[in-house]
């Protein structure tokens, strides 16, 4: 199993992005074989952790 970590910073998105997201996730876990993704927010940090 692997990990993958991402850190972001937060800010304002749009409808656009919004549904991008949807699309990424559902491909990496039908098409990729991504097992669990879970992203946390505090103030205006994001991070997010993937296993594979």
């Amino acid at each position: 199993m692997f990990a993958v970590i991402f850190r972001a910073k937060t800010g304002n998105q749009d409808s656009q992005y919004a549904e991008m997201v949807a699309v990424m996730r559902e491909l990496a876990f039908e098409k990729y074989g991504c097992l669990d993704f879970i992203a946390v927010t505090e103030g205006e940090q994001e991070i997010a952790m993937s296993y594979w």
